[in-house]
């Protein structure tokens, strides 16, 4: 992934044997959160934007109702699954893109705003050791594509072979902070507005905050985590490329069989 500074938030569950604290349920919306007996969730509001604010009827404007609002921004909603990208996988014809969704609009500009606010909060936290100590990780940028900044959240993975010998995947007895409330209620928002199943809520979440030229290297997502992935895009689009066999043109630079921008939001 190349281009300007992006965050991007990537969600999922982890095996329901690994899961140690109770999943993030889905209660209701992101504009209709109420607080609850244990805990009072993040609520992020809409009225910033004019057309999810009123309607007319009659020559005489109202106020929508927040079910109202709500409803308005689901239509909105772009939601594009019928990808095609054929490739020849031990002789076989396969689409590598099944099951692949792209859903626009999800967020709007206020709400990608304070979600970006409040990454850039945790990563000085991260640079102050006031969160926990596998939380943050902020590599020296040695060269061109490597050195993004991680910031996890419900379950501690380990992308390489740690000093204690653990390999990659999810380590079981090495703890990073929970989710964070204003990420459950992004998480509740994927749900309620059809992004995410009900039968597969994300119970983590891992941040990654991209400089220019920074990226993440043609990989395999490790089975530790269930899927379906989420990925969140903000502050700017940049291109995911898919493929069998991704090819390195030179550092930070990838090549395969097709291209998808995602778009922020």
């Amino acid at each position: 992934m190349n281009g300007r500074s992006a965050s991007e938030l990537t969600q999922g569950n982890r095996d329901e044997d690994e899961v140690n604290s109770g999943r993030v349920y889905f209660q209701n919306s992101w504009a209709d959160i109420a607080q609850e007996s244990e805990e009072k969730h993040e609520v992020l509001s809409d009225e910033a934007d004019p057309s999810s604010a009123a309607s007319s009827s009659g020559g005489k404007k109202r106020d929508l109702s927040r079910d109202e609002r709500e409803y308005f921004r689901i239509t909105q909603v772009g939601r594009k699954k019928d990808f095609v990208c054929i490739e020849r996988i031990n002789g076989k014809p396969v689409n590598i893109l099944e099951g692949l969704e792209l859903h626009t609009g999800v967020f709007s500009a206020a709400e990608q705003k304070r979600l970006v606010a409040f990454i850039y909060q945790l990563q000085e936290q991260g640079r102050k050791n006031q969160l926990r100590e596998r939380t943050y990780s902020e590599p020296r940028k040695w060269m061109r594509g490597k050195g993004r900044v991680t910031i996890q959240f419900g379950c501690c993975y380990n992308y390489a072979v740690d000093k204690n010998g653990n390999p990659p995947g999810i380590v079981r007895d090495d703890e990073v902070d929970p989710l964070p409330r204003l990420f459950k209620a992004a998480i509740r928002r994927l749900v309620r507005w059809h992004v995410l199943p009900p039968s597969c809520i994300p119970d983590s979440c891992i941040v990654n905050i991209y400089d220019e030229g920074d990226c993440i290297p043609p990989h395999i997502d490790h089975h530790d985590f269930v899927r379906p992935f989420c990925t969140v895009s903000l502050l700017s689009e940049c291109n995911i490329i898919f493929g069998s066999n991704l090819k390195i043109l030179g550092p930070g630079e990838f090549v395969g069989s097709t291209a998808i921008p995602l778009p922020v939001g």
